[in-house]
């Protein structure tokens, strides 16, 4: 109980003023984590149009018919493993056609990442750059292999990251288990940072502090943060 209540303190610190109270809080870390999509990388343009092909698709095969396509309504899939979105949309097709459509979903969205339809968030760069000087910065993202990889050229952030870890490499198991799979390999102390309930969770799970993005896709789901920014720039602040 003591916990919590302290958690919810210092979320409501990293929101206000006492900045210097949550430095030195974080004195000792050495490593940051870092979610892509919803955290460093706006990705809705690049999967929406993406993903509505893939809605199409199911539907004309007569799935997701209740199925209302809105960039609001496809936000709650990113983040997610691949398989998220069509396990739910269309829970009675047959694996091959679901994989099917997924691999036309992520070859639009590599042809979208091709073409800059996506941007990094506000700052990002800036904030990679300078936090890189002081820390060693990683990526933790389920998402392909192909995609990280390709994004972290086109938007030339590559530079930045010790390591870059896409969950399909690990057979996309849950993000805790990746972690606890590669700490030995990673400097402590470690922060987590990210915008969806696994993010924390995956923090959570191996004892670490956590930063919830409030402006990425799962604005709700941080209760289990230790610290909350309402955008990438903010992290400095506390860093």
């Amino acid at each position: 109980m003591l916990q919590q209540l302290l958690l919810k303190w210092q979320t409501f610190l990293v929101r206000s003023v006492d900045k210097n109270y949550i430095r030195g809080e974080l004195k000792n870390i050495k490593s940051i984590i870092f979610d892509f999509d919803g955290t460093l990388h706006n990705t809705i343009k690049v999967y929406y149009p993406a993903f509505s092909e893939g809605v199409k698709i199911l539907k004309d095969h007569g799935y997701a018919k209740d199925f209302e396509l809105s960039e609001d309504n496809v936000k709650r899939f990113l983040g997610e493993r691949p398989n998220f979105a069509y396990d739910l949309l269309a829970p009675s097709a047959d694996h091959d056609f679901k994989k099917k459509v997924m691999t036309l979903v992520g070859q639009k969205m590599d042809e979208n990442i091709k073409n800059r339809v996506g941007k990094l968030y506000d700052g990002t760069e800036e904030v990679l750059q300078k936090l890189s000087k002081s820390y060693d910065l990683y990526i933790l993202s389920n998402c392909r292999e192909s995609y990280l990889d390709q994004a972290l050229d086109i938007y030339g952030i590559k530079k930045y990251f010790k390591k870059y870890y896409a969950a399909e490499t690990f057979d996309f198991i849950p993000k805790d288990e990746i972690i606890k799979q590669e700490r030995k390999n990673i400097r402590e102390e470690i922060i987590f940072v990210g915008d969806r309930h696994h993010d924390m969770e995956a923090a959570r799970k191996n004892n670490l502090r956590s930063i919830f993005c409030t402006y990425g896709f799962g604005p709700e789901e941080g209760k289990d943060a230790t610290y909350k920014i309402d955008s990438i720039k903010e992290i400095l602040e506390i860093l």
